[in-house]
């Protein structure tokens, strides 16, 4: 059976026209060559589990072999002529994972109301992202040319990040693209630009998703279907450029075949789907013109796969930004953040609730899960630290020896803690979390109480935290 579908997808891949969205995807055209530094692939037959973390980085003139091996394909976001924009909005559900794939018309309308509201505030400022749907939701993708003046508009508001003086010892010496300090300064401003937008999207359709909205694959507590969520995903602005991936449009899509771990059996035996552009039409039209292989081989004579200009919204986006709140935040942190390490604070308050405590006591693996990230900012910021004060802390127990492997020569530890912690404190300094969720009831559903039996109620860090942020 494996084999059976292996063909397919070879074949798949063979089409000339699949094989032209492909590279359509990549910035390369009929006589030019791809503009993405590189291509890598995940073979779902790998043992005992593919993933994108261990795929091999190749040269673009890769795509043939890897669509021959019956791969699901991904591009890099380092680009030699663009800065590659990427915002996801995903359906999560940790404790009915296979939903997207045993029931995705049901997710896909639940994931709608986010798909409009992202929509709307992207057509506010003349963003024109394409849409490509996935097995578990959409890519909004984009790119600004290195050589338009947003990109420098992007670079002044950011510092050079952290990740860029590691790029050097990154950079595979068969990878011949140099990245500009320019580049990475400009990476980094869109991370702050794309966090502007998701607060945009968060205040756009607060009262009409049907599950809870989080950024960054928040874990929720319990809904009438498990711990559901829509998640507004920008994770990769907290990594080097150099080393995150995005997957193609037009990519076939067996991550559910490739995991029967994560998604059980039932899911692991559909079919593969393939990642495609959602046109301007209605959901129902779009899900009854099908995602599988015959299905996208028909749409990939007419759709357009080429990520589109988006140098005019964005540049329309970075002027409203700039009078934000949001902004003014980020710049305070970051003033804070270029002072010595050793003036942050150092001992972590004695009161700290055992919940908000246990990511510092097990940080791997629990301090690279967004929903203890959360906690902890929640927790210190309640006792007067400022957010800077705990990206310090983060940082210094990811530089810390807790068994992590080649994690941070391959990442950076400081770009990771700035960004988690900045995200999470600038939706409490700007008034988007409103912290409903910040009580004992809500830890224990997400698994983030470790049940000690503990006395504290954290509906008393939440009161002393709306106080500090009291408008």
């Amino acid at each position: 059976m494996q084999e059976t579908v292996r063909s397919a997808v070879a074949a798949y891949y063979r089409d000339p026209h699949v094989r032209a969205r492909l590279l359509e995807y990549c910035g390369g055209g009929t006589s030019d060559p791809a503009t993405a530094v590189f291509v890598a692939g995940l073979d779902p037959a790998s043992h005992p589990y593919p993933t994108w973390d261990e795929s091999k980085h190749e040269l673009p003139s890769a795509l043939e072999d890897l669509g021959k091996r019956g791969c699901d394909i991904s591009r890099s976001l380092l680009d030699t002529q663009a800065l590659f924009f990427v915002l996801d909005l995903d359906y999560q559900n940790l404790d009915y994972p296979s939903e997207s794939f045993t029931h995705p018309s049901d997710v896909f309308f639940k994931l709608e109301n986010g798909y409009a509201a992202t929509r709307r505030v992207l057509r506010r400022f003349g963003v024109p992202a394409l849409a490509i749907a996935t097995g578990r939701g959409y890519h909004f993708v984009g790119r600004i040319p290195l050589t338009d003046p947003a990109v420098d508009a992007l670079a002044a508001l950011a510092d050079v990040p952290a990740w860029y003086a590691g790029y050097a010892q990154r950079r595979p010496r068969e990878m011949p693209a140099t990245m500009t300090e320019r580049q990475a300064k400009a990476a980094a401003g869109m991370g702050l630009v794309l966090e502007y937008l998701a607060h945009a999207i968060l205040r756009e359709g607060e009262d009409l998703n049907l599950v809870p909205m989080v950024v960054n694959g928040t874990t929720v507590g319990s809904g009438l279907i498990g711990r559901e969520c829509v998640s507004i995903d920008f994770s990769h602005a907290g990594d080097p450029l150099d080393v995150r991936h995005v997957r193609i449009g037009f990519s076939t899509y067996q991550w559910h075949r490739a995991r029967p771990d994560i998604f059980g059996p039932a899911a692991s035996a559909r079919p593969p789907l393939v990642a495609l552009p959602r046109p301007q039409r209605a959901l129902e039209a779009f899900l009854l013109a099908g995602r599988d292989l015959p299905s996208a081989l028909r749409a990939a004579r007419t759709a357009g796969n080429a990520p589109p200009n988006l140098a005019r919204g964005l540049e329309r986006v970075i002027d409203r930004y700039q009078t934000s709140a949001l902004a003014r935040f980020h710049a305070a942190f970051a003033a804070e953040r270029r002072l010595p390490v050793s003036a942050a604070r150092a001992d972590v308050p004695g009161d700290l609730p055992p919940c908000v405590m246990r990511p510092l006591l097990q940080p791997n693996d629990l301090l690279l899960k967004p929903e203890y990230l959360q906690n902890l900012v929640r927790g210190l910021l309640a006792r007067g630290w400022s957010a800077a004060d705990v990206a310090a802390l983060v940082q210094r127990e990811y530089e810390r020896d807790h068994d992590w492997g080649d994690r941070w020569t391959r990442l950076d530890a400081r770009s990771r803690a700035d960004f988690d912690v900045r995200v999470f404190a600038g939706l409490i300094v700007t008034g988007i979390d409103r912290l409903v969720d910040f009580n004992c009831t809500s830890s224990q559903e997400k698994g983030v109480c470790p049940r000690t039996g503990c006395r504290h109620d954290l509906r008393e860090d939440r009161d002393r935290l709306l106080a500090r942020f009291a408008s």
